[in-house]
């Protein structure tokens, strides 16, 4: 072992010591030609959320989700270790706003920039890592603006004065119509003069056998299958994940909140994986045996999934006891083509998730014996499938079992009279909507008044109201006998008749559960 660390430590400092020597000369004149690829999803991810938010849930662009250009670029040497470089750049690009927008289509994007590169070792070395910062200039669609470019790259020195170089910048925007981007380019230059170049003593290095090194037996790894949204980059939960190993076998897991699943300690082998999720599945990749390594106990793998519908993330609240609450069925109608899809919520939180087409109405309500639901509406008219993946709801329910009374707070009526106003009295959908769901249930419907007037008076008027609720009920399918209209007056107030409000809320509609 000590023979093998001596002869590597003698090649190491040999190769040290022929790469320090230094021509101590300018770059000359030289013409570059590059290939890049222009980032801007990543760094419009970054910019909206956060860099952490990115590398924890593996949100950085692959390179078919980038735009390919071309480029020319001219260097001059300023001194040994700084080099201007000017830049013309050109790319067919679907332009990334500010705002999340894109221009629909892809245009010619026109860039132009000058930097200097610092190098921290000069052109007499093979690798020559450097450096960059300058200004930018950009041109799309007739909308102009300044960036300034910021990076690091590595210059690889060949024969004859050529050379190819890699380069990662970033390009923060100065102006409202330049959006943040990453730039990653590879390239290939020559120079346009000769150098003078200084003698440089040689050494020989003579080649030292090692002694032969046993094969490492590779450990099995955790595998990491995160899946996001293709559109927003989200996270997506509840993907039915399957891996596929050797002979076909297959093993399944459910992505958490995070939109992670893992497969813990496999064993080295070719692989492939894929998501599921509202029957639209994920991309499918190859995990390869060569992705196991020694040094690493685990293996990162994205998948994106796409699917055009918004996603309804509701929750279901027991409204009686303020938590959430399981076993309740969802219906969601679409009223434009009349479709009904039913959820029910999950057992401990009360979710509920289902898909909703773009550019369309839907109303709510929930379903559980002796239970009665608020029905809701929500749109998706004018949202934006590529910024907005979800949309959140709560649905409340009431415990509505016998002997129990509720107050209905959305049935109105024209003052001092009994007759209903419809329009805006929600409530009696709503009590429709229980009356239909529980078919033997039976019902008092009470009117209650304020103390304002005579007593006799408030009796009658009460009475008349909770009987114009009783007849609406009826020529809505309901049976009469079912229902019992009572008039409380101002009997039974639940708060004082001195203020206005107290009055308000004295006035009121109350349904007792009789069976």
């Amino acid at each position: 072992m000590m023979k093998r660390i001596t002869y590597t430590c003698l090649i190491i400092c040999l190769v040290l010591q022929l790469s320090a020597q230094d021509n101590g000369e300018e770059k000359p004149s030289t013409f570059a030609f590059h290939t890049f690829y222009n980032d801007f999803r990543t760094a419009q991810q970054i910019r909206t959320t956060s860099l952490k938010n990115v590398l924890d849930n593996h949100l950085w662009s692959k390179l078919g989700q980038m735009q390919m250009g071309f480029g020319v670029n001219y260097l001059k040497g300023i001194n040994n270790n700084l080099d201007f470089i000017g830049t013309l750049d050109g790319s067919s690009t679907d332009y990334l706003f500010k705002d999340g927008t894109t221009n629909g289509k892809s245009a010619f994007l026109l860039d132009v920039n000058g930097a200097v590169n610092l190098k921290l070792l000069t052109d007499r070395h093979k690798i020559v890592p450097y450096l960059s910062g300058g200004a930018g200039f950009s041109m799309y669609q007739g909308k102009t603006g300044f960036y300034l470019p910021i990076g690091a790259g590595l210059q690889f020195n060949l024969i004859n004065e050529a050379f190819v170089f890699t380069n990662f910048q970033y390009r923060r925007a100065l102006t409202s119509d330049v959006n943040n981007h990453f730039q990653y380019n590879i390239g290939v230059g020559a120079s346009l003069a000769k150098k003078k170049a200084k003698p440089v003593p040689t050494i020989a290095i003579v080649p030292v056998a090692l002694p032969a090194k046993k094969e490492a037996v590779i450990p099995p790894s955790d595998l990491i299958v995160s899946v996001i949204d293709e559109a927003t980059g989200q996270p997506l939960p509840y993907v039915q994940v399957a891996l596929t190993g050797p002979e076909g076998k297959k093993q399944y897991g459910s992505t958490d909140d995070y939109g992670r699943v893992i497969f813990k300690e496999m064993s080295p082998a070719d692989y492939t994986v894929r998501g599921t999720l509202n029957d639209i599945g994920s991309t499918e990749k190859g995990i390869k045996k060569d992705y196991f390594t020694l040094t690493e106990n685990q293996i990162n793998i994205t998948l994106t999934h796409n699917d055009p519908r918004f996603t309804l993330s509701g929750v279901v609240i027991n409204k009686t006891k303020n938590i959430p609450e399981g076993g309740a069925d969802v219906n969601v109608t679409n009223t434009a083509d009349h479709s009904l899809a039913t959820i029910q919520s999950h057992a401990g939180d009360g979710v509920f998730r289902t898909q909703l087409k773009g550019e369309s109405d839907f109303t709510l309500v929930g379903k559980k014996a002796n239970y009665i639901s608020n029905i809701e509406k929500i749109t998706t008219r004018g949202l934006n499938r590529s910024t907005t993946l979800y949309v959140k709801l709560e649905l409340a329910i009431e415990e509505a079992r016998a002997g129990q009374s509720i107050q209905l707070n959305n049935i109105y009526f024209e003052v001092g009279k009994a007759n209903l106003n419809t329009k805006v009295s929600s409530d009696l959908d709503k009590l429709i909507q229980f009356l239909k769901d529980n078919p033997e249930a039976k019902l008092e419907i009470q009117g209650h008044t304020d103390n304002k007037g005579k007593s006799e008076m408030n009796i009658k008027l009460s009475q008349s109201r909770a009987s114009s609720v009783v007849e609406y009920l009826s020529n809505n399918g309901i049976e009469s006998s079912r229902l019992i209209a009572k008039g409380y007056g101002s009997s039974q107030p639940v708060a004082e008749n001195a203020t206005a409000a107290g009055r308000a809320k004295n006035r009121r509609v109350v349904m007792k559960v009789l069976q």
